[in-house]
């Protein structure tokens, strides 16, 4: 008797795929809701006299990703809670546990 089956090489390459078109619905949705906080800050450090607008720019660029602390703990990215990023975030998980049906 013969049995076909898909191709697992071919299995996993779609449900990675379909990981990453997650991640990247996440870090779309974290870049609108992050995007006028960050330009609002780097408005705030033009605004002083002081500072180089390049200065700025660059120092401003990486608001909202994870972080280290001042104690050196981890603070999470902003907006890694939404629900799409919840969602990605299992999915990666269970992608690499190999536990996706």
């Amino acid at each position: 008797m013969l049995v076909i089956c898909g191709n697992p090489a071919l299995v996993f390459a779609d449900q990675s795929s379909d990981v990453a078109a997650l991640e990247a619905k996440c870090e779309a949705e974290r870049e609108a809701k992050i995007k006028p906080l960050r330009d609002a800050e780097i408005a705030k450090c033009k605004a002083d006299q002081n500072n180089d607008p390049g200065y700025c720019e660059r120092f401003w660029k990486d608001y909202g990703n994870a972080s280290r602390g001042a104690n050196g703990g981890t603070i999470p990215r902003m907006f890694g809670d939404l629900p799409i990023c919840v969602a990605a975030f299992k999915a990666r998980k269970a992608l690499a546990d190999g536990d996706l049906r």
